[in-house]
């Protein structure tokens, strides 16, 4: 378990307070914790349980127009989510060869539309030169339903939507143009953009994904993540909405001791919040309901986590449990939202 869903699990269960808490005379919330749960429920929903978006994994098991040699050093990168996960990435992201703006298709592949060939063994490939629809400045993926633990469209293959991939870098910076259909609905509409200088590097995502098949909520996201160079540090800042919930996820790491900091809000109805810091011998959280500390997470002997409320009381077993739903919800948001980046890898690689 990496770091950060550990301190999400411990967290969780500390922020499970939210349930109890609104039911003690010492609360300081007013919060729902019903409606904040379901809020990050409906969240994660929009994200692990869309059959489109999650199709957009299939495209990291093949090496098309991308990097074969680094493709399968990045993907893991992406799959585990998580700040130290991400600084491994982006800092191999920033030592690939070439300069800091380049075409990112092939130019005779421009226009095409690239399908699933079974009988290659499984790989992406232009097997119909004359199919019309994609971008002239892109190419198009056919998508299909994907086996989760291969990340491999499943056989037989049944389509889920197509994907419209256009460049649309400028003198500054690499720009990918990401367009998810599903028939004539918009499931995912958003773009990702590249900037390297000599002294950093950061990828920024904006737009939006949409379960269109259960008509899921709109969820509208800002997503940035940015390398120094100088001491390898990464932050990275999530802003997402839907549902009437909106999520902020902002998280820090660097050092030689690989500190992590982090700060999730989560409001709707009220507001949980899990602010600390944690690296591989202690951690520290404090979790506040409507910006006021309520709980404390931190790290003992013996590997064990001490949670506390207000001035050191043993937290209830409702307020365990509704923090935990919450903030491993928020774990789980944050590693969905990291799948924004996911084909663009392949391009920026």
């Amino acid at each position: 378990m990496t770091r950060i869903h550990r301190l999400a699990a411990s967290a969780a269960v500390a922020a499970t307070a939210l349930a109890g808490a609104c039911k003690e005379s010492t609360s300081p919330s007013t919060a729902d914790p019903t409606a904040v749960a379901t809020a990050v429920t409906s969240l994660n929903s929009s994200l692990s349980q869309n059959a489109v978006f999650q199709s957009l994994m299939a495209l990291s098991t093949t090496g098309v127009l991308a990097a074969p040699a680094v493709l399968p050093r990045l993907v893991p990168g992406a799959r585990g989510a998580s700040p130290a996960a991400e600084l491994h990435l982006m800092l191999r992201l920033a030592g690939r060869a070439g300069g800091p703006v380049f075409a990112l298709f092939p130019t005779n592949e421009l226009g095409k539309t690239f399908q699933w060939d079974t009988a290659s063994g499984g790989h992406y490939r232009i097997t119909d030169s004359t199919l019309g629809g994609a971008p002239g400045n892109g190419v198009r993926f056919i998508l299909y339903q994907v086996d989760t633990a291969t990340l491999r469209p499943r056989l037989p293959l049944a389509t889920t939507g197509k994907l419209d991939l256009s460049d649309v870098s400028n003198p500054s910076s690499n720009g990918l143009h990401l367009l998810l259909t599903v028939g004539s609905q918009t499931a995912a509409d958003y773009t990702v953009t590249e900037a390297k200088t000599t002294t950093s590097m950061s990828l920024t995502a904006v737009g939006y994904v949409q379960d269109v098949v259960t008509s899921g909520p709109q969820i509208t996201f800002t997503l940035a993540r940015a390398l120094t160079f100088s001491d390898s540090s990464l932050s990275t800042d999530y802003q997402a909405s839907g549902n009437g919930a909106t999520v902020s996820l902002q998280t820090a790491i660097g050092g030689t001791a690989q500190t992590e900091a982090f700060d999730w809000l989560l409001q709707k109805q009220g507001s949980v919040e899990a602010v600390g810091t944690s690296n591989p011998d202690s951690t520290n959280i404090q979790i506040k309901l409507n910006g006021t500390a309520f709980a404390t997470v931190r790290d003992v002997t013996g590997g064990q986590t001490s949670l506390t409320g207000p001035g050191g009381r043993p937290l209830t077993i409702g307020e365990l449990t509704a923090l935990e739903s919450i903030l491993v919800g928020l774990g789980q948001v944050f590693l969905n939202l990291s799948l924004v980046f996911t084909p663009s890898l392949l391009f920026f690689a």
